[in-house]
């Protein structure tokens, strides 16, 4: 999701230029959001622990720390003490709707392989290896299958992939972030 997340941050702050709203260093530096220091914790966390699981993969203790859900209630979080923002409530709504997808169904995110994508059989058969740590293939078992990644954006949009209903609510927050915290500042 980082190249979305960088889209529609360039959109979005294009939006801003575009509507002649000045932007200097003043309009980053008036953005408070309360708790953030827990997300850098807690992303540098999950971010070091994944990359050491490459080379420590016997380790149950790295393989725990590695998990995708460990930064959930970080997130959660945060959100809650900031749930006054517009943008931090489409934040709190994607991260809760992802976890509950993601608790529900052994900590992974189940996904919807489809045929758009250019290597669906290639993808289904790594998923069922169970080697990725954050997601899994759905299947007749998977829970809440409405909030796991079942949405796909196929070609002509250059990077194909399947995303969830909490995933357009957490683009969404991006957006929005940019456009009433840079653009009313």
């Amino acid at each position: 999701m980082l190249i979305e997340i960088i889209f529609l941050s360039l959109a979005s702050l294009l939006i801003i230029f575009l509507k002649k709203k000045k932007l200097t260093i003043d309009n980053f530096n008036n953005i408070e959001i309360k708790g953030y220091k827990i997300l850098i914790v807690a992303a540098v966390v999950e971010i070091s622990s994944v990359f050491l699981f490459r080379t420590y993969s016997d380790s149950i203790f790295i393989r725990f720390l590695s998990n995708s859900y460990m930064i959930y209630p970080a997130i959660l979080y945060v959100t809650t003490i900031n749930i006054d923002k517009h943008y931090m409530k489409f934040f709190f709504l994607g991260t809760l709707f992802n976890f509950i997808a993601i608790a529900f169904n052994d900590y992974k995110m189940p996904v919807l392989i489809s045929d758009a994508f250019a290597n669906a059989e290639a993808t289904r058969i790594y998923l069922e290896t169970g080697n990725d740590l954050i997601h899994s293939i759905m299947n007749d078992g998977t829970k809440f299958k409405f909030l796991c990644d079942i949405i796909t954006l196929p070609p002509p949009y250059p990077f194909v992939k399947t995303i969830s209903i909490g995933d357009i609510f957490l683009l969404s927050g991006i957006f929005l972030f940019w456009q009433e915290e840079v653009a009313h500042n």
